[in-house]
């Protein structure tokens, strides 16, 4: 067996983790670090601490809090200029999935020469990046763990995806202290994105026995907790699980791809700005779905590993229990439907073949277990819309 693992070459876990931060730094040599986050945590205060707490420690720090959304060109520019023009050396994370995604954009595109468009694709990136520490808010995108960045074109609109080991974090401070201000609707959705992550990982075409091991204890870690998390927000157990099931979710898809949820994910979001780990959490019981004729011994076996069913209950049953329960989960979580989203039902109709093309031709749909005509996947957003 050939198998290949791109992952952060430290990790960091535990409650108040962040406050290593400036510690690792030093390991690193960074002399002026550029902290990227969002108005949120500038709002909340913890920019500021994560920059007090450099400053005691003689490192310069700039601060860029442009990331107010899903991440696209504009912003990566806009940071990449202060990275610049502030002559700063490395980079620190703080925040979601579309943090973490533009400050490792900022980090290659400051060491590789060409444009962001250039970047994209597989392995496109010549050389390693300047480096990020990643300090993850939230416990869904996995992105502090991956070599994958997804960025929307300003213009076009169109997400584009880089997959490369030069986008790894250079370090990954896991401190779930930090996921516990988030809203119930975000637990939610970047919940069952991390969950979408772990279960396309250990289906997909690309999955190794190293992979399989990561994806399947992140589906344990991440069933068993996810509701505890979303009805109590200070479940601190529940919280650690979330974040580290995200992060081992994180590595497997890195290292064995995605599946058709993702495929056909992005270009709902593309369209009508529907946040990425929502238009997964929309579409993972659908997709689960058709998907499981495609290998009903692996959604068997994810099936098993979340106490659904046991050893002597058939694949088939397994894959039936499997479904139903994704579908009842988006209910209890009050995941919502393309329609009460508030998508309005002629722009999607209108929408679909785009998106149906756009899915079909995306890099992880070959990876799926079944791999759909273009009018299956017509089908799945038409059954979607208002399930």
């Amino acid at each position: 067996m050939n198998c290949e693992l791109d992952i952060p070459s430290r990790v960091i876990i535990g409650a108040d983790t962040r406050a290593r931060v400036a510690q690792e730094i030093g390991f690193l040599e960074w002399s002026r670090v550029l902290i990227v986050s969002d108005p949120f945590h500038e709002k909340a205060g913890r920019i500021s601490e994560i920059a007090q707490l450099l400053s005691k420690a003689d490192i310069e720090v700039s601060t860029c809090t442009s990331v107010d959304g899903e991440p696209d060109t504009e912003m990566v520019r806009c940071g990449f200029q202060q990275f610049q023009a502030d002559k700063c050396d490395g980079i620190v994370a703080l925040g979601g999935g579309s943090v973490i995604d533009t400050a490792k954009t900022i980090s290659v595109l400051a060491r590789n020469e060409g444009t962001i468009e250039n970047l994209m694709g597989i392995d496109n990136v010549a050389r390693q990046g300047a480096g990020v520490i990643a300090l993850p808010t939230t416990s869904g995108t996995g992105s502090e763990a991956s070599k994958v960045v997804v960025i929307t074109d300003s213009q076009s609109q169109v997400k584009m995806t880089g997959r490369s080991r030069a986008y790894v974090p250079s370090i990954a401070i896991l401190d779930y202290k930090l996921t516990m201000s988030m809203p119930k609707s975000l637990t939610a959705a970047v919940g069952i994105d991390a969950l979408t992550h772990a279960i396309e990982a250990y289906v997909s075409r690309q999955a190794s026995d190293f992979t399989d091991l990561l994806a399947l204890s992140a589906v344990k870690l991440i069933w068993s907790s996810m509701r505890q998390a979303w009805h109590n927000s200070t479940d601190e157990d529940a919280r650690q699980n979330m974040l580290i099931g995200s992060f081992r979710a994180g590595i497997a898809f890195s290292n064995a791809s995605v599946g058709l949820v993702h495929s056909m994910s992005e270009p709902i979001g593309a369209c009508f700005h529907v946040p990425h780990g929502l238009s997964n959490a929309m579409l993972l019981p659908a997709v689960t779905k058709f998907s499981v004729d495609g290998t009903p011994s692996r959604y068997a076996a994810i099936a098993r590993c979340m106490d659904l069913a046991d050893g002597s209950t058939p694949d088939e049953e397994c894959c039936r229990t499997l479904v139903n329960e994704l579908h009842q989960l988006g209910r209890e979580l009050e995941i919502p439907s393309p329609k009460s989203f508030g998508i309005d039902k002629t722009s999607y109709e209108e929408h679909i073949e785009k998106m149906a093309n756009d899915a079909a031709v995306a890099g992880s749909t070959s990876n799926n277990p079944v791999i759909p005509t273009f009018d299956q996947i017509k089908d799945i957003y038409c059954d979607t819309y208002d399930t």
